[in-house]
Parts: structure tokens; sequence; C-alpha cells
């Protein structure tokens, strides 16, 4: 067995959203803190969460192994292998699925992207309280505060943001081109660029 795939193993895995152009590391949407508030909201951005009860994500083996992730993240050498799982791939998004769990796990997570300057990280989150600590956010990596509301505006507490339409496109945002593109990122890394301030995606 390679050591690539035994950092694998030890991680719980890593997901391959159909839509990315790289690899992603899903937790279960239901351990989301801010999220799992934000879904009893109506009109909230996780109101009707693609994540919680749809499509791939009701599927046993992707519960199985985003409970396998989640379990993962407080093993001892999960930095260090979490750092070799990544691979060579030069970009990676955090969360296809869920969010930071806690102080330690936003710090594990800066480590990895620190260990791992080949790759540019993206990190969309909804725990700002946690965000909002970091020191020393690592040149190649992008965390992006997602707005609560769906047609909200974005964060003015943040530099890197992303909102959710529905009624009322923004102005000076880059709008998300996956709708128009067979719902796949293909060449568009904008949520992966610091020079893009805000992004915004049409609400599933």
């Amino acid at each position: 067995m390679s050591k690539l795939t035994e950092a694998r193993d030890y991680v719980g895995g890593l997901s391959n959203p159909s839509k990315m152009p790289c690899m992603s590391y899903g937790l279960p949407a239901q351990a989301c803190s801010v999220g799992g508030k934000l879904r009893q909201i109506e009109g909230s951005t996780c109101e009707n969460c693609y994540a919680y009860d749809r499509g791939m994500y009701v599927m046993p083996n992707v519960k199985e192994a985003q409970a396998r992730r989640l379990a993962a993240i407080s093993k001892p050498d999960w930095v260090n292998q979490m750092s070799i799982a990544l691979g060579k791939k030069p970009f990676f998004r955090w969360h296809d699925s869920g969010d930071i769990q806690n102080e330690k796990h936003l710090a594990d997570i800066v480590e990895v992207v620190k260990r791992t300057p080949h790759i540019k990280h993206w990190l969309p989150t909804r725990e700002y309280k946690l965000i909002a600590k970091l020191k020393d956010i690592p040149d190649n990596l992008t965390v992006r505060i997602s707005a609560p509301m769906v047609d909200g505006p974005r964060s003015k507490r943040w530099a890197w943001t992303s909102t959710v339409h529905k009624r009322t496109i923004p102005t000076n945002s880059h709008i998300c081109p996956a709708p128009k593109q067979g719902g796949e990122c293909r060449d568009c890394r904008a949520c992966w660029d610091r020079d893009v301030a805000n992004v915004s995606y049409a609400e599933h």
C-alpha cells in the first residue's frame, strides 16, 4: 500500500464532487454549528441545504464516508496524514458539505495548508467567530465567509465572501458560471482567487 493510499485511509478518504475540478473533504451537514441554526430560518442559505438530505448526499456510502472523516479529524496524526493525502493536484476545496468544527479543527486545517504550499486551498465557511481569531492566513488559502440569507448582503467583516442570489443578482461580484456550464466549474477558479472579493451562486 502506498503512502498516499495509507494517508487517505487514515483521514477517512477524500470526497470527489462532480462539479469540482478537485477533491474535497466533506463532513456531515448535520454537524454544522451555525449552519444547523440557519437551517431553521426561512430564507436562509442553509434552509434548503443540498448536502443535508439531497442527491448523492443521502447515499449510505457517502454518509458513512462523511462520518469517517468527522471521526478522523480528532486523530493524533491527522495533520501529517492529511498533508500527504492531498497529493500533488494544484487545487483543493475544504468541505463540499459540513463546516469547521472548532478552533483546533481550524488550526489543523491551516497547518495542512502551510505544509502544502503547492496547493491553492479554498475554505468556505459560516463560522465567522472561529475565522475572526485567525492571525496568520497562508497565501495559498482563500477563506470565504458565506452570507446567511438568500439575496442578503455579503459580510463587511471579511475580505473574501460568498452570497446566494435568487431574485437579485448582486453587483461587484463574480457570478458562478456553473449553472450555464452543465453544473461544473470547468476552467473557472474564482472561488480560490483572492482578487475576487465576492462570488455569488444561484440558489440551488
